[in-house]
């Protein structure tokens, strides 16, 4: 899970700081809270005092709602020493637990669902002149996404673009639909706007995020429009990259994966969140897919896109996996060599079908499985990076390093292969006399790699 980031929002009346956790498609709806703020006058503080706390939550499973609970009985602490006169849980974990939440923590002043924030500085306001706590959850037939124009969070030169919320898959391990609702995609044309307005504040990369990305519009009109975003995104000047994250293997059409292979802009990278491969799995998680299908796509993927960068998602210990099952995963990575893996224990979530399923398998052996399956991927990942070495290839620059004079890598950036945050990071030579910019896109020739990483120079 990635970890806590705050940024903040001051105003003529008071400050606010707002704290995010979780995913980047919570990133984006924290980035309009932000905004919101700002529009409404405030004033953002990046840390310490301020009079209003907003803390975004995520509730996803069982670590990361756990992560969310002791960020805010964190900063219960510091309103009750004073540092804050208002707390607010906003998000995921309220949205998933709603009663529960109010009742267990009453220093918290304000609790809303996800699509409340977007009017969190009307009920900060409202909550000034009267002080009364309240809470506010939607029906989720009724949800649209968190609306508001955007105050970035990132570094300049990258954002994420969240092109819908919720999802309708219903796989049986996931809480999602409970937290987020159903699939709801943004209007097209808002998308290009916003993503014209991102690129215009200088943003080069965009990713694009989703519960369920290649699903996009379908609830629209029934059509998928994935392909008529991505030309039109394609055809923004300014724009550099674009990368594709979260795509339903099961709904990644042959139309999406021509796009891919002839826009120029559209990165080949995807992650594709396979969970599992062994059929009385993929039936249980309720994927809509089997490991023929997956076989299949990944066949035309490869066939399509050669130097496409391939990034899945796999959890170990679903309900009912036996050792048969875990040894055919081991076996589809050993032979599909993805070039990131992430890989998570099954997390069993109350309000979810797999809760409530038989054969719920041991932690520890869970645990002991995904070692396992990490330790071949990182010399899958060490094996395929070495291949790299000796080749030149484009560079997002993004960190400056301020070294000791005996280490020779003066900078941090990303391949197209490397998604920010996820994946793993291009350390760089670039000599004095070389003028290179953080934001700057260089070729870099690779001279050495390690499991996740690699190394290399810019000629002068």
């Amino acid at each position: 899970m990635a970890a806590a980031t705050s940024e903040s929002v001051q105003s003529p009346s008071g400050t606010v700081r707002v704290v995010a956790l979780g995913c980047a498609k919570n990133q984006v709806d924290t980035e309009r809270v932000a905004g919101n703020f700002l529009r409404a006058g405030w004033r953002l503080v990046p840390d310490g005092k301020a009079d209003v706390v907003v803390v975004t939550t995520c509730g996803f499973v069982e670590e990361s709602a756990q992560q969310s609970v002791d960020t805010l009985m964190d900063e219960i602490d510091l309103k009750n020493a004073g540092e804050t006169q208002m707390l607010v849980a906003a998000g995921c974990l309220p949205d998933r637990y709603r009663t529960e939440l109010v009742d267990a923590m009453p220093d918290l002043d304000l609790v809303v669902g996800v699509l409340e924030m977007t009017e969190l500085p009307t009920m900060v306001e409202q909550w000034r002149k009267d002080r009364k706590r309240r809470w506010e959850f939607s029906s989720r037939a009724l949800n649209d996404p968190v609306r508001g124009e955007r105050l970035l969070s990132g570094p300049p030169w990258r954002a994420y673009l969240k092109v819908s919320d919720g999802c309708n898959q219903g796989c049986s391990f996931c809480v999602i639909p409970r937290i987020r609702g159903a699939h709801r995609s943004a209007p097209l044309d808002e998308l290009v706007a916003e993503a014209r307005s991102l690129v215009d504040q200088g943003v080069l990369e965009l990713s694009l995020v989703a519960q369920d990305l290649t699903s996009y519009h379908t609830d629209i009109d029934g059509q998928n429009r994935l392909v008529e975003l991505l030309e039109r995104l394609d055809a923004i000047d300014g724009l550099e990259w674009i990368r594709l994250l979260y795509a339903h293997p099961a709904v990644m059409t042959d139309p999406i994966i021509d796009a891919m292979a002839r826009l120029p802009r559209v990165l080949p990278y995807l992650d594709i969140p396979f969970q599992h491969v062994s059929d009385p799995m993929l039936k249980a998680m309720n994927r809509h897919m089997d490991k023929a299908g997956h076989e299949r796509l990944l066949t035309t993927l490869r066939r399509r896109i050669p130097d496409i960068a391939l990034r899945t998602t796999l959890i170990v210990g679903m309900p009912g996996e036996t050792e048969s099952d875990f040894e055919e995963l081991l076996e589809f990575v050993e032979q599909w060599e993805f070039d990131n893996l992430g890989a998570f224990v099954y997390s069993r979530e109350e309000n979810t079908p797999a809760f409530k399923m038989a054969g719920q398998v041991d932690r520890e052996a869970a645990e002991e499985r995904l070692e396992r399956l990490m330790l071949l991927q990182q010399k899958i990942s060490r094996d395929k990076l070495a291949r790299q070495v000796g080749k030149t290839m484009p560079v997002l620059i993004e960190e400056e390093l301020y070294l000791e004079h005996h280490d020779r890598y003066t900078h941090i950036g990303r391949t197209p292969s490397q998604a920010p945050e996820i994946d793993g990071l291009t350390y760089v030579h670039i000599p004095e006399d070389v003028d290179v910019q953080l934001g700057d896109i260089v070729d870099v020739t690779i001279e050495d790699s390690t499991e996740y990483d690699l190394f290399g120079s810019v000629e002068e």
